[in-house]
């Protein structure tokens, strides 16, 4: 049966649901035929729509997806990623939105298995799942829930998560992906915010939960490919596109949010500044990596903060003095 025409049925209920798979596109012709293949041979009982938006490629990528069977291809000036999702769920008649980068690819039955978990808990606004990485080499051995020790190896048992807000401050443990949500959810959240480019993934999860549940699937949901081009690469970029996030959030809460939602802010701030100031000394950057301690200090001044800004700073000056030698 064609992807387009296959349905699933909830159990006890004989109407069928919707998906809508949103794909955003960039000079994406190496990769996107095998991940659209992916999509396609998804089986249940659903209806299901392909959306792919080329953001502006400059190869094959919109002719690859137009020869691809039943897929919608939408063509854009490049805005980036948060742009082009926005245009794929404005577009998109289901009921739910699975979303899935153009190099990466659906494990079989990973769609049927999530919409199991929506359908189970209908006060849920996405279900994301485990993902495994893979390259040129073949798939990695552990996957990242495994090595990050959440879903099974970390929560309650349960499709929920609990604290999913403070937890995802902690560590977005959500890949996009893997993600399938309500779209009337994510459009009651806003969608993703189109002048981030980095974490814009983890600032929308996060609208998301503070006002509903966030369930997960301990099935493989996601293979991410790993290569040179991917976006997020950058750990200092990323770092910082964090920081711009929590303080995003912080400004949104009100009195005594912070200890309701079970947030110590001033700690991951200080974390995230003494993650930089440590890639600050391995780039020899010690001017960076001291300034980057002192916003790390003033964020948290706490004895685990001052016990790991001063090894940091006994590391940028051996390292500076060894370049002196």
């Amino acid at each position: 049966m064609a992807a387009a025409d296959a349905h699933f049925e909830s159990p006890g209920e004989a109407s069928t649901v919707s998906v809508s798979a949103v794909i955003p596109a960039y000079n994406a012709q190496a990769h996107l035929a095998e991940c659209l293949a992916s999509v396609s041979e998804q089986s249940g009982r659903f209806t299901l729509e392909i959306i792919v938006v080329d953001d502006g490629s400059r190869d094959a990528t919109a002719e690859i997806a137009r020869r691809h069977p039943g897929v919608q291809c939408i063509t854009q000036a490049n805005a980036g990623p948060s742009a082009a999702r926005n245009v794929g769920i404005a577009s998109a008649r289901g009921e739910f939105i699975a979303f899935l980068d153009a190099d990466d690819l659906w494990p079989a039955g990973k769609l049927a298995a999530q919409l199991d978990v929506l359908l189970q808990h209908p006060e849920a606004a996405l279900v994301c799942g485990d993902c495994r990485q893979f390259d040129a080499r073949g798939r990695w051995p552990r996957t990242e829930y495994a090595d990050n020790g959440v879903g099974a190896g970390g929560w309650d048992s349960g499709e929920l998560v609990p604290q999913a807000y403070s937890r995802l401050l902690e560590n977005n443990f959500i890949t996009t992906g893997s993600v399938v949500a309500r779209r009337a959810m994510l459009q009651e959240a806003g969608g993703f915010a189109e002048d981030l480019r980095l974490v814009e993934d983890l600032d929308l999860w996060l609208r998301m939960a503070r006002r509903h549940p966030i369930a997960w699937c301990a099935l493989e949901c996601l293979l991410r490919r790993r290569h040179d081009s991917n976006i997020s690469g950058n750990a200092e970029s990323v770092a910082l596109a964090y920081l711009d996030v929590l303080e995003r959030h912080r400004r949104s809460w009100g009195p005594g949010d912070a200890a309701a939602l079970g947030v110590d802010a001033g700690w991951l701030e200080s974390k995230e500044y003494l993650h930089l100031a440590e890639l600050a000394v391995a780039k020899g950057a010690r001017g960076v990596a001291l300034q980057r301690l002192w916003r790390g200090l003033a964020a948290h001044p706490h004895p685990r903060t001052l016990w790991r800004s001063a090894k940091t700073a006994v590391k940028a000056i051996v390292r500076t003095s060894a370049s002196r030698t």
